[in-house]
């Protein structure tokens, strides 16, 4: 007789490999990766365009492109204010005046004059009536150790206010003066001009103790061909004033062929006071 066996079970599975467990492993935190990348990079979208709002609501005209504060991150372009003729306030630099013409328009600073507001009027293709002015904050190269800026934050204005600092002195004022005409010359009239000066002396402006130096200026013959220009003098008023902001200084260029103005600079110039 024949004994029959009962079947033998069905073998098990083959167990995983350990690089099939690799595989699902190295899938997941592929996985997980993929998602924090996603997270991160919704994040640093809103980022960039809240940046982008705030550079769009303080830019300032093409042609000022100054640096403000101690770092890179804070160097934005004040929005300057909008003035025009007949009556200036410079609030920053604490100053008033007239203009010499009403058909003067506001321009951009110049930082090189150190005028953080200017007016200009064009007299021939290239050639300028300028009005303005300025603190030693509006130039590129302040003098001492006072810092470029053309844009101060609110709490440090007030922080200066507070302190009620000491204005400059008469010597620092007309110091001021004579290095902002120098600088001037340097930069404003072209190649190698020459000049003599006209009046210096002390002046009261609004009972505030100042300091004028009129100056005339020849433009250099070469240079006034190489442009093309029938000016060929132009007299300069640089009048500095001590306030809270430091010497500020105010400035009127006349070229001679709007010399009918020459006799209403005068008047004009007696129209600076501090704010």
């Amino acid at each position: 007789m024949i004994e029959l066996l009962p079947p033998e079970p069905p073998a098990p599975p083959p167990a995983r490999s350990g690089r099939g467990a690799t595989k699902v492993i190295v899938a997941a935190v592929l996985a997980l990766v993929v998602v924090v990348a996603l997270i991160n990079s919704q994040r640093n979208r809103d980022s960039a365009v809240g940046q982008l709002s705030d550079r769009q609501l303080t830019q300032a005209p093409s042609n000022q492109a100054t640096p403000d504060g101690p770092g890179p991150r804070d160097r934005r372009p004040e929005r300057l204010p909008l003035v025009a003729c007949p009556q200036i306030r410079d609030e920053e630099s604490r100053l008033g005046y007239r203009c010499i013409d009403n058909a003067l328009q506001q321009d951009g600073s110049d930082t090189y004059l150190g005028l953080r507001i200017t007016l200009n009027l064009e007299v021939e293709p290239g050639w300028l009536i300028s009005q303005g002015s300025g603190n030693p904050r509006s130039l590129a190269s302040p003098p001492s150790n006072d810092v470029v800026t053309f844009r101060q934050a609110r709490q440090a204005r007030e922080t200066r206010r507070a302190a009620a600092p000491a204005l400059p002195s008469a010597d620092q004022v007309r110091a001021e003066v004579r290095r902002r005409t120098e600088l001037a010359l340097a930069e404003a009239y072209g190649d190698n001009p020459t000049s003599r000066s006209l009046a210096e002396r002390p002046r009261s402006f609004g009972g505030v103790q100042g300091y004028q130096i009129l100056t005339e200026i020849t433009i250099n013959q070469a240079y006034r061909e190489r442009r093309g220009l029938s000016t060929r003098t132009e007299r300069l008023w640089t009048v500095g004033l001590p306030t809270t902001a430091g010497v500020s200084i105010f400035m009127l260029s006349i070229p001679d062929n709007r010399s009918d103005l020459w006799a209403k600079a005068e008047a004009t110039v007696a129209t600076v006071h501090v704010l």
